[in-house]
């Protein structure tokens, strides 16, 4: 007879390194999903990363172009965009990888001050518990396959596979797919050359991040959008809750500087497109290639402040009138090869 067997512990339970279940809390803490088992829960935030590697690559788009991809109550503030994946080795949330688009922004609030940052029009994940914890707080995520490998694929502890003082490997290699389409792919070599130019936001602390977050009703007649920002310092508050030691003026993104590595425009084999599920690739292309920079970093992801609302209403003949693909999307695909008329 086949033995059965069930296991009742949760790792780490007892340690205090997780929260406790939803259960065994005050039901006013439940932010989404059933009380028995969310996929993930508002008690995980601020959330910490530690050593993950984040490979950005910089260039320029026309401004009209991202003008449609950012909403009207922003203005842009740099036409140097990073187009980035990051390699999420040790997260609250698991490992995972991530791929972003980022644009420099600002948006002037109700009490008069100006707030910048960097926007994220396009999101895509591999793991389910990040995206979902990504769209409560207004991150555009969806899911994809994404790989990214440095040093051939090499053992690399974050700070690359050296020989010495020399690096061993210099190659690198990016691919996402989604629905079985490449978005992007690209493969190079580092040459640790000198980038001629950054985006706004790059080591400058006036500029946290902005996410647009949409909350539908459920009859769908009516749907809020929400503009939440993430400041760029971390707060005395938060570092005291967060156990660390770094007092009030610290970034919550902290790279490690002898990570970085770089590549020039002409190191750079580049493939991007639109597929019938995305447009990114048709809606921001490249207008000239900056370069890459990769580098390792720690980070922590608080809980957002909203600058600017507005609700959206529709005719009262929308609400629970739901026909066949009246809300959903149905796509045309081209014959494919060969096939006759």
């Amino acid at each position: 007879m086949a033995d059965q067997f069930a296991v009742t512990y949760v790792p780490g339970m007892d340690s205090g390194e997780i929260p406790p279940s939803p259960v065994d809390r005050d039901e006013k803490t439940a932010f989404i999903y059933s009380l028995v088992d969310p996929v993930w829960d508002i008690d995980v935030l601020p959330l910490t990363y530690t050593n993950s590697r984040w490979s950005a690559f910089f260039y320029r788009a026309d401004e009209k172009r991202l003008r449609r991809v950012v909403p009207d109550c922003m203005d842009i503030e740099d036409d140097i965009v990073e187009h980035w994946y990051v390699d999420h080795r040790n997260t609250m949330l698991g490992p995972y990888g991530e791929w972003g688009l980022t644009v420099a922004v600002s948006h002037k609030a109700g009490d008069g001050k100006t707030y910048y940052a960097g926007y994220y029009p396009y999101m895509y994940l591999t793991q389910d518990s990040a995206i979902d914890a990504g769209r409560v707080l207004g991150f555009p995520k969806k899911e994809a396959f994404i790989r990214t490998v440095e040093h051939f694929g090499n053992p690399d502890d974050g700070y690359g596979v050296y020989d010495g003082k020399d690096y061993k490997f210099n190659q690198f290699s990016f691919l996402m797919i989604r629905n079985g389409y490449v978005i992007h792919s690209a493969i190079g070599k580092y040459n640790d050359a000198e980038l001629s130019a950054k985006p706004a936001f790059y080591g400058n602390t006036e500029y946290g991040r902005m996410n647009m977050k949409v909350v539908t009703a459920p009859d769908i007649s009516s749907s809020e959008w929400q503009l939440v920002y993430l400041p760029s310092l971390v707060t005395k508050d938060l570092a005291t809750a967060m156990g660390r030691p770094e007092t009030e003026g610290s970034h919550r993104f902290q790279v490690k500087p002898e990570s970085i590595r770089t590549a020039s425009p002409e190191n750079i084999e580049w493939f991007q497109q639109a597929t019938p599920f995305d447009n990114m690739g048709a809606e921001l292309p490249v207008g000239e290639m900056i370069g890459l920079m990769t580098f390792s970093f720690d980070l922590i992801i608080p809980a957002g402040q909203t600058l600017w609302t507005e609700t959206y209403t529709r005719d009262a003949t929308w609400a629970g009138a739901a026909k066949p693909y009246r809300y959903g999307l149905r796509h045309r695909f081209p014959k494919p090869i060969g096939l006759g008329a």
